[in-house]
């Protein structure tokens, strides 16, 4: 298995394979060989596997991977121009222009008749300013292949953007043909009544303006407006005002998904230049989707062996995660576990048997073994396995009332409903609403009624049906109505209206079966009819389906009677559906188009549960007969595809406490070769079918915490740990030291928007100035200027209102400082000066050990003694004591000086500590000793350093009595990693020379992400700036409007809330005129200051699905809930700049679909 890339070991082979590569294609080239291996072949096999892992690692951004896979293809088949024109992309979206060059000249050698390849030669002669030769391209590929929208509309923006007498009636020419083949794009229609009024043909503007008139139903209320306008002034006749309005209407129409689809079958999104080729252009490409299906498919009926019985409910768990599931039987009495543990079952005096969904398998505690919830006619008991099959009764640890704990259920389920990190619990009752029971991460939970408007639960599923990031809760009532809610974050919900043609439901699940991204849901109706409903318009509609019909399916079964699964039970890559009822069941297999038939032969009972029960890699059924026999129904099936079990993990290590630890509720895509899957994480393992493809080439995992993470190359029953990184902290500067842009720290870290604090508190902004120190040797002038880059690499949007850089010149025998701490009160924002620093004289951890060594100097080794908590950021109480030495003066000016980084919580960890007997984060305070052989504290809330690679300052002046040894100790419980720490005098007295700078330049601009690497757990992550990872989206963005690419100088001139909205991949490029070098005994230093704020995507995190609201200085408390962008104060001040510089609307819908099959 590969992992997105990290070592440079990677980066070392591709340059090798480059060499070899680019050898053996020169002598291709020279020898015109035409040689393709034939499609039973191992080169064939092998470059096939190769090639489809390299497009799925463009697709996830992990570009090293894929340049190393594509390089592969181009040494095992130098003929295949695809390998060729997919390795010219890579290096164009790393600007790397004439190695791009190089690879499309071979591809265009290779397939001079290919538009694709054509187009992507447009595209990077246009990106080199060579215009004409870009438009050859472009008009060669429209020409190889008409139905190219994309090139075709690039080629109509290059020749408006060239000019010329005859231009206008080009582009109008040129759109006119894209209409031919998309007669119904609204986008193109927007398009032509734009150009065509450019060009005073009123006549075909207005046509236009007509067809865009008819399809407004669904439009926003402030599009129609637009719209109204727009026919006004064309009615006018005035072709100057209809083609700027018409481009004002196509910006405010970005926020409609059916205009963004139109636009996204013209254009691609704005940064991902280039399309993909995703097929070969010579060799023969694989099917694409699922193989044939096994309709010879059969099962062997097995009875379990065990006494007792009848048994009312069964399921197949793998307890500790790993083994082979383990066969759980229950009736009114009791539950017993294999041939180990029976636990009592809450049936009542009268031993009621539980319902379907009695009993569930959780891990409320994540210590990586299923726990066991049971819900019954006498109240729910809550069991923690502790060693292998054996329990122990927490029901009285849970910290419930009475009410609660001996209330009659009718069935228990586990979510994550506040997406905290830890699996809650939901039971339902016969006739009131169901009960969320919270679990508070301790042991203890507490009830919560989150879903009142549903009465009598019988099934619940949980999953991202509306493909907004979070899972939904789906809950199926005693009448046989389904409830939607909609996740809100934070634990609210929000109910959606259902197609009033959906019947009375039996039973549910959840799949993504039309291989789409998005999770449907499939429902069995009472008159046994299976059906498929899909959202659709972002959420706002639903499209229904028929699957299947059961034939001869029986009057008035009960609501939750049944049984409905879906499993890839034959292995060709689709998932099937099996449905039944205690008398019997029936399979119906997907074949290659996604349709669905029966297998013959009906099952004989009510089926519980697929699972691997013999370990061949087969899906087999348990459930019980009609009398309440268990059976096992083992996989009978006569092809033998490939297949991936996979089982994903939370880190096994303490310290982390972001993802419950199998990810329930989150989310795995696997890609191999042409096929596409979705499913979510609902236990320990999940089961993909692979038809002929022998391994998947990409896993990516989507965590319930939001994180993405991708996995390649995956052999068959391969265990997925997730790696612990940070998500969102801020963003992160360079500088051109002389020789390189070199990460210099995080930047704008003191003004996070919505982070919450605890369950019910969110931090107010208290500063939205930041500054950082950039020494002299980090920066030096490179042609005149001082070269700074900004980049945003993690979730978050950022909101850059003004940067400016203050020059510091000072005496060469001192240093200065700025004080780089979150604190409340904030510190102040000056310039300190200081002797130099003297390292302090010895230093001990709380546990008495000696480490002076490692706090010495800034060096890159960090004190790490003091292990790690439950949560992130947050461990036990420790400190570090400190000898600052005989010589520290006894009066005067006197700075501890702190260089450090911190591992910080989030919103989602601050919620799940607030929950529990938890202790939260407590800040830095700074003890003394007392004179007596105590300690007394002597500054407390000092805060904590600002992020990675940060000095912070601490006055020391006046703390110690007279006599008292000069001893202090810095106390914190927060994950805080001291590279050095020092002291030196203040010289608050002496002259310093500074002048600030605004920027010269300020350019937006696409970049990417970095490639970071962490010497170890105790380092920081440092990104490298001239290393990128990767260039697709890699976070599920937040929704709106952010600064299109190019000059922004003029948003970051002044404090006006006129700012720049940077998204993740985007970098702000800064240049300021260098000034004359210090005199003679001077020195100079840097200060980049910035006012702004961040706001991570964190599902905890106030409104952090969405760029609104807009922050303002006039209110810091970030409070009002989003609306429609033209009623935000920070729109209505500056309307102009929406229509001059944010008109970049950006979706995850890139994200969200990106492994999907074209």
């Amino acid at each position: 298995m590969a992992r997105v890339p990290r070592l440079s070991w990677r980066r070392l082979a591709v340059l090798v394979l480059l060499i070899l590569v680019g050898f053996g294609a020169g002598l291709y080239v020279r020898r015109g060989s035409d040689e393709l291996p034939d499609p039973s072949s191992k080169t064939y096999r092998d470059a096939v596997a190769a090639f489809h892992t390299g497009l799925a690692a463009i697709l996830v951004g992990a570009e090293v991977i894929a340049e190393e896979k594509l390089l592969r293809v181009a040494q095992l088949v130098p003929q295949e121009p695809a390998a060729w024109a997919n390795l010219g992309l890579l290096a164009l979206r790393r600007m790397d222009f004439d190695l791009a060059d190089e690879r499309m000249q071979k591809a265009r050698a290779l397939a001079p008749d290919s538009g694709q390849v054509q187009a992507l030669s447009g595209l990077l002669e246009g990106l080199r300013g060579r215009l004409e030769s870009a438009r050859t391209y472009l008009q060669q590929a429209v020409a190889l292949d008409p139905h190219n929208l994309k090139a075709a509309y690039a080629l109509a923006q290059l020749i408006e953007q060239q000019g010329g007498e005859q231009s206008l009636a080009e582009v109008q020419h040129t759109l006119t043909r894209l209409l031919e083949i998309q007669p119904d794009n609204q986008a193109v229609w927007l398009e032509l009544a734009r150009v065509a009024a450019k060009r005073g043909d009123m006549e075909t503007s207005l046509q236009m303006i007509a067809r865009l008139q008819e399809h407004t139903s669904g439009w926003p209320s402030v599009a129609q407006e637009h719209l109204r306008t727009l026919q006004a002034v064309a009615a006018q006749a005035n072709p100057q005002r209809t083609a700027q309005q018409a481009m004002l209407l196509q910006n405010v129409l970005m926020r409609d998904a059916t205009y963004r689809r139109h636009r996204a079958a013209i254009q691609t999104p704005v940064g991902q230049e280039g399309e993909v080729v995703w097929r070969f252009l010579r060799l023969p490409s694989p099917h694409a989707g699922p193989a044939a299906p096994d309709d010879a498919l059969t099962f062997a009926i097995e009875p379990f062996a065990v006494d007792g019985g009848p048994w009312a409910w069964i399921n197949a768990m793998a307890l500790d995660g790993e083994e082979s599931p383990t066969v759980i039987l229950a009736d009114g009495d009791g539950v017993r576990i294999g041939e180990a543990a029976v636990l009592r079952f809450p049936g009542g005096t009268e031993g009621l048997p539980p319902w379907q969904h009695g009993i569930v398998g959780v891990d409320f505690n994540n210590d990586f073994k299923l726990d066991l919830a049971l819900a019954g006619a006498a109240g729910l008991s809550l069991f923690r396995q502790d060693d292998a099959g054996v329990f122990t009764d927490m029901t009285a640890h849970m910290a419930l009332p009475e009410a609660v704990t001996h209330a009659p259920y009718t069935g228990v389920w586990t979510a994550d409903v506040d997406l905290d990190g830890d699996l809650d619990l939901l039971v339902g009752t016969a006739q009131g609403p169901p009960l969320v029971v919270r679990n508070n991460g301790d042991d203890t939970f507490t009830p919560l009624h989150l879903f009142d408007g549903v009465a009598g639960l019988r099934a619940f599923v949980w999953g991202d049906v509306d493909a907004d990031g979070v899972p939904d809760a789906v809950l199926l009532d005693a009448t046989g109505a389904l409830h939607v809610y909609a996740n809100q974050r934070a634990a609210r919900f929000a109910a959606r209206p259902l197609p009033q043609a959906l019947g009375t439901v039996l039973a549910m699940a959840l799949a993504d079966l039309n291989s789409d991204s998005v999770l449907d849901l499939v429902v069995l109706q009472s008159d046994g009819r299976l059906q498929r409903l899909s959202q659709t318009a972002e959420g706002q509609a639903w499209h229904m389906v028929e699957l299947a019909q059961w034939p001869n399916f029986p009057a008035k079964v009960a609501v939750a009677t049944p049984r409905l699964l879906v499993a890839d039970v034959d292995n060709n890559g689709g998932l099937d559906l099996i449905a039944s009822i205690p008398s019997g069941g029936q399979v119906w297999l997907s074949d290659t188009q996604g349709a669905f038939r029966s297998l013959d032969k009906p099952l004989p009972g009510r089926m519980f549960a697929v699972a691997d029960l013999t370990g061949d890699g087969k899906l087999d059924l348990i459930g019980l007969s009609e009398v309440g026999e268990p059976l096992r129904l083992v996989n009978q099936g006569r092809k033998d595809y490939f297949w991936l079990t996979l089982r994903p993990r939370a880190v096994h290590v303490p310290g982390d406490g972001r993802i419950n630890s199998f990810g329930v509720g989150g989310e795995v895509e696997v890609r191999a070769g042409l096929l596409f899957q979705k499913q979510v994480i609902a236990g320990p393992a999940l089961h993909f079918g692979l038809g002929d493809q022998r391994t998947a080439d990409v896993a990516r995992i989507t965590w319930p915490n939001g994180d993405v993470q991708a996995e390649f190359d995956l052999q068959a029953n391969q265990v997925v740990s997730a790696r612990q990184r940070l998500k969102g902290s801020c963003p992160w500067l360079f500088a051109y030291d002389g020789e390189m842009l070199r990460f210099i720290t995080d930047f704008m870290w003191r003004s996070p928007l919505g982070l919450r604090i605890n369950a019910q508190d969110t931090a107010g902004v208290l500063m939205t100035e930041d500054w950082v120190k950039i020494r002299g040797d980090q920066l030096t002038p490179r042609d005149g200027v001082y070269d700074l880059r900004i980049t945003a690499e993690l979730w978050e949007t950022h909101f850059f209102d003004h940067i400016a850089l203050l020059v510091v010149d000072h005496p060469a025998e001192m240093e200065i400082y700025v004080d780089e701490r979150f604190a409340v009160p904030p510190p102040a924002l000056t310039v300190y000066p200081t002797a130099p620093p003297r390292p302090v004289a010895r230093a001990w951890d709380d546990q008495g050990r000696e480490v002076t060594d490692l706090v010495r100097t800034r060096d890159g080794r960090y004190l790490d003694s003091f292990g790690r908590g439950t949560y992130q950021g947050v461990t036990r109480e420790h400190y570090v004591e400190l000898d600052l030495g005989a010589d520290v003066p006894a009066s005067g000016p006197l700075w501890l000086i702190a260089s450090g980084w911190i591992r910080p919580t989030d919103s989602s960890i601050n919620l799940a500590i607030s929950q529990g007997r938890h202790t939260p984060p407590q800040g830095l305070q700074l003890e003394v000793p007392d004179g007596r052989g105590g300690w007394v504290v002597a500054r407390s809330d000092l805060g904590f350093p600002a992020g990675k690679t940060k000095t912070i300052l601490i006055d020391l002046q006046g703390l110690w009595r007279t006599g008292v040894p000069r001893l202090l100790r810095l106390r914190t419980n927060m994950e805080i990693y001291w590279d050095a720490l020092a002291w030196a005098p203040g010289l608050p007295e002496t002259e310093l020379k500074t002048q600030r700078l605004i920027p010269h330049t300020a350019e937006l601009r696409y970049r990417g992400f970095s490639v970071v690497e962490a010497a170890d757990r105790s380092s920081p992550e440092v990104p490298q700036y001239h290393a990128l990872e990767g260039t697709a989206p890699r976070w599920r963005d937040l929704i709106g409007y952010y600064t299109r690419f190019g000059d922004v100088r003029e948003l970051l001139e002044a404090v006006d809330d006129r700012y720049v909205i940077m998204n993740a991949g985007d970098e702000l490029v800064l240049r300021f005129v260098a000034l004359p070098p210090p005199p003679a005994g001077w020195r100079r230093d840097f200060v980049l200051i910035g006012d702004g704020w961040n706001k991570d995507g964190d599902y905890n995190t106030t409104f952090s699905k969405t760029v609104l609201p807009l922050p303002a200085h006039d209110q810091p408390g970030y409070t009002t809930p989003p609306g429609a962008l033209e009623d935000d104060p920070v729109y209505r001040r500056h309307p102009q700049d929406w229509q001059r510089y944010h008109t970049r609307y950006i979706t995850p819908q890139p994200f969200q679909e990106a492994l999907r099959t074209r």
